[in-house]
């Protein structure tokens, strides 16, 4: 089993055509190779180590050796981190290799390059691997693009200088439309400070796989205070306009006299110091979500999305982090917590409300009692 943290790619896109791609490689074993944070938090940045100055020198002679050969591409920004690389990459025309082509000529030079500097020592097969002798003896014959993960271990154990920089992946991010290139460049470029926002002030970037509030497991990130605030308002808006109990559908909630004055009254409670809780699933609750982090309001976001291991949140949330007012949580097995007037659980109708049903617990509960971490 490798620590890859990457997303499967874009099964339906073709990765031989012009795009913009944001591509993020990961340090095999999250080794911190590439250098350290400062920790200075009015002026991040990272110190680079000999290797991962040669990290940067090599993405861009990458891009001078794939448009040597006639491969119109253009690098439009990167950045070095400690045990990870991001970088912007413009295919001006259309290719006759795939991206995943130059993402290996990229990291096959850093691994020389590492080489250059630090020569792996000889390393003697350990008697741990005694078990994978019987195939280690086909190895030599064997690319290393069709070998198993273990086979590539065995393999690295024997020659430390095929020991790659990098993790076996690489995750793609497509700009698909007009204005996302700007906010990924932002993104890029904000790295650093990010990181040493959550190395400085680790409790307002809490990451925890797995909590319980209430006998309901999530997964979290961002500032658990948030949770045993006293004041705590659940933003719960119906899509459309009710009358009685029953629905009218010709208009939409988020347009009515109510909730604008639902909206006021839980704008007002932010401002007043209270923690606003919401999985910002209706146009009514997307638009008080958004007032949130327009205005940086306390606020606590149930999404339906999992937390893997190494997600972070989009800039401005990560800005709300770092003012201590954004929690996120995303239930554990949302598909199986219950079917709702006989909808199946896993259908956006029994999501939506299962939703809104754990935000109402997280407002009602004692969560300092009942949080356990």
């Amino acid at each position: 089993m490798t620590n890859s943290s990457h997303r499967e790619h874009a099964w339906w896109h073709d990765y031989k055509e012009r795009g913009i791609y944001l591509i993020t490689i990961v340090v095999k074993d999250r080794q911190h190779l590439f250098g350290e944070l400062n920790n200075d938090v009015r002026n991040p940045e990272v110190i680079l180590s000999d290797l991962g100055k040669a990290v940067q020198r090599e993405w861009f002679d990458t891009i001078e050796i794939q448009h040597s050969k006639v491969r119109d591409i253009r690098a439009l920004g990167s950045v070095v981190m400690p045990d990870h690389f991001h970088g912007i990459l413009f295919v001006e025309q259309p290719m006759d290799v795939g991206l995943g082509e130059i993402i290996r000529c990229f990291k096959l030079a850093c691994t020389q390059a590492r080489n250059r500097l630090c020569p792996p020592a000889a390393s003697p097969v350990s008697t741990s691997l005694s078990s994978c002798q019987p195939c280690m003896a086909d190895l030599p014959d064997k690319p290393l693009s069709r070998m198993s993960h273990n086979q590539r271990e065995a393999y690295y154990a024997r020659h430390p200088e095929s020991a790659p920089v990098f993790d076996d992946n690489f995750d793609d991010s497509i700009c698909y439309r007009k204005g996302q290139l700007d906010n990924i460049i932002r993104y890029v470029q904000d790295n650093p400070r990010r990181a040493v926002m959550r190395a400085v002030y680790p409790h307002l970037f809490t990451r925890r796989q797995h909590i319980s509030i209430g006998g309901q497991d999530y997964a979290a990130y961002g500032n658990l205070f948030l949770l045993r605030c006293p004041w705590k308002e659940q933003v719960f808006c119906h899509r459309w306009q009710m009358d009685g109990d029953r629905r009218d559908y010709s208009t939409p909630y988020e347009t009515t006299s109510e909730f604008a004055y639902e909206r006021a009254t839980w704008l007002q409670a932010a401002r007043s110091g209270a923690v606003l809780v919401t999985p910002g699933i209706s146009k009514g609750e997307q638009q008080l979500l958004n007032d949130c982090l327009d205005e940086g309001l306390p606020l606590i976001h149930l999404q339906s999305e999992p937390l893997p291991p190494a997600w972070n949140p989009p800039i401005r949330r990560h800005q709300l982090c770092e003012q201590g007012k954004l929690l996120i949580l995303a239930p554990w097995q949302l598909d199986v917590v219950g079917e709702v007037n006989g909808v199946p659980a896993d259908t956006k109708y029994s999501r939506f409300h299962n939703l809104n049903t754990l935000a109402q617990h997280i407002c009602e509960s004692d969560i300092s009692l009942s949080i356990h971490l």
